[in-house]
């Protein structure tokens, strides 16, 4: 797996911490507001090459599936 950047770890830490809390996937804007991004469409983009690298996948076409493969500490 590629390293990731600073933002890419905050997002993968966002969506661990989301499920600690509330049991289910964060919504994209959701993560959005939990890493400071305004634009879904920036969000979906770290998504996607999180996705590519193995960090998190999802379920095309269905919301809030995304799950992180990694815990916090591996991220």
């Amino acid at each position: 797996m590629h390293k990731l950047s600073n933002r890419q770890r905050r997002i993968v830490g966002a969506i661990n911490l989301y499920m600690k809390a509330h049991g289910y996937p964060p919504a994209i804007r959701e993560i959005g507001e939990m890493v400071d991004l305004a634009s879904p469409a920036t969000v979906t983009g770290h998504l996607v090459r999180l996705r590519k690298a193995g960090y998190i996948a999802w379920e095309e076409g269905r919301p809030r599936t995304i799950q992180s493969l990694q815990n916090e500490k591996t991220a």
